[in-house]
């Protein structure tokens, strides 16, 4: 009898695991999509390398178009559920932040292959592994799910950034920083464990625990339990990983990492944070002051190209968690807007940059008019990041400043208004190091023929004219971009 009771049992189990399926189709599609490729590529390793990139990106551009549009179909009719049984959920929210996720995953696996990048089985679960790992987080309400899916994303970034050789030495702080961001995310879920008697974060007895809980242990608990999230978005002071480990990377993998798991992260903050029943505010406003003023006065100093990109990808970072300050649907409405553009800005910026080959700001000299187009596009595309006219990001950082500023009026916090005073402040010093490369596309001369940007196809100059049509569209039609999510 009790043997038939354990069966019984079991099969409850596993109904309640499996219950929502439905739910979380695209993601396993992704999940499949890494399972499969290692089958695939046992058949690909005697074949020579242009017949299995080219299978490669067969291989992972199809299921992508796929989970894409299956998520963007569930965005549309707005479903949501709880999945294995109760670790993920997926809701409006994280079905419009996946949809982004997704969205910018294919347009960077599509320009890659455009610009007939090579693409390695190592390269290809590194980026599969980011991107299931984002888009578990979107979804996670328990803290074992947001770890491991943190955790799969840092397997697939330590993946991508210790490919090259010239990186390797960049690669192992940056390992070992993750290392011990994972040790101390662990131990701070055990303690909040340890305070509520819960891990699920929707649960009543997680908030009760923590409301009733010693102010300086569920400080010190919440604390090390940010550690895992900030390391991610590259926030000060878990960000000296960041420059020596992006001049290293390839454009897309630089791309990949400064975007996907900062959008999945900043989501997470949304979910996360009115759950908490007391507010961290001004502590989270010191922490973003000091990510602004590190990333922005980072870059001044740099001449190195992509140094120069790596230190403005901690502000932006910074600047991308600013929503954490927003109420959640206001907040959720600014990602999306800020993420998407921020995204395709990084993307036509990083590769134009490591196209041409320029380790130096100066190699771009007089470029403006011996390349005039290539140099329009980058122009474009570094305006955006400053976040000025004519370029779409304008509003969605003139976004940022609105609601920071109601923000503020509600709650009359001061380190928001110190966070806001901040943000247009290193805006403006953005403006010093990223117009240092158009100051040398237009207003300085070469004292010899450059080869930069000599062998650029027909087909890459209409992709950079996609992403630069985007930018610049946005700012006349935002609604179409902000109708994509409703």
């Amino acid at each position: 009898m009790s043997s038939f009771a354990s069966i019984s049992t079991l099969t409850e189990r596993i109904q309640s695991i499996t219950a929502g399926l439905n739910y979380v189709i695209p993601e396993l599609i992704v999940a499949g999509t890494i399972l499969t490729s290692l089958f695939i590529e046992l058949f690909l390793h005697s074949k020579t390398e242009k017949f299995s990139t080219s299978w490669r990106y067969f291989t992972c551009q199809i299921p992508l178009l796929l989970a894409l549009s299956l998520s963007f179909q569930r965005s549309e009719l707005g479903l949501s559920g709880i999945f294995a049984a109760g670790l993920f959920e997926a809701n409006i929210g994280s079905n419009a932040i996946n949809t982004l996720i997704l969205g910018i995953g294919f347009l960077l696996i599509l320009m890659n292959q455009i610009h007939r990048k090579s693409f390695t089985f190592e390269e290809m679960i590194g980026f599969l592994s980011i991107l299931l790992g984002a888009l578990l987080s979107s979804m996670s309400t328990h803290a074992l799910s947001l770890f491991l899916s943190i955790e799969f994303m840092s397997i697939g970034t330590y993946v991508l950034v210790s490919l090259r050789k010239e990186a390797a030495r960049a690669s192992l702080p940056y390992v070992l920083f993750g290392l011990g961001s994972s040790a101390l995310f662990l131990y701070g879920i055990s303690l909040l464990y340890g305070l509520t008697g819960s891990l699920d974060f929707t649960s009543v007895d997680f908030s009760r625990g923590i409301s009733v809980a010693d102010p300086y242990l569920r400080g010190f608990a919440l604390g090390l339990f940010a550690v895992g999230l900030l390391f991610k978005m590259s926030w000060a002071p878990f960000h000296p990983w960041n420059p020596d480990v992006m001049e290293n990377l390839p454009a897309s993998w630089m791309t990949w990492i400064s975007t996907a798991p900062k959008i999945a992260i900043a989501f997470v903050g949304i979910r996360l944070l009115p759950i908490l029943p007391v507010s961290f505010a001004n502590e989270l406003a010191v922490l973003a002051v000091l990510t602004l003023l590190v990333g922005h006065l980072g870059a001044l100093g740099q001449n190195k190209t992509k140094r120069l990109l790596a230190y403005s990808s901690i502000a932006h970072g910074g600047f991308l968690g600013m929503a954490w300050f927003f109420q959640p649907v206001q907040a959720l409405d600014a990602i999306l807007f800020y993420g998407f553009l921020y995204s395709i800005a990084s993307l036509l910026v990083f590769y134009l940059i490591d196209e041409s080959g320029a380790d130096e700001v100066s190699a771009f000299a007089g470029l403006g008019s011996s390349k005039p187009l290539p140099a329009f596009f980058l122009l474009t595309g570094l305006v955006a990041l400053v976040g000025l006219p004519p370029a779409g990001t304008f509003l969605a950082k003139l976004t940022y400043f609105s609601l920071l500023w109601s923000n503020y009026e509600l709650n009359q916090t001061v380190g928001i208004l110190i966070l806001l005073i901040m943000a247009i402040f290193t805006t403006a010093i953005s403006l010093f190091y990223y117009l240092k490369i158009p100051f040398q596309l237009y207003f300085k001369k070469s004292l010899e023929k450059s080869s930069l940007w000599s062998e650029m196809r027909p087909l890459e100059f209409g992709s950079y004219g996609f992403l630069v049509a985007i930018l610049l569209l946005s700012i006349l039609f935002p609604t179409v971009l902000t109708n994509l999510w409703k």
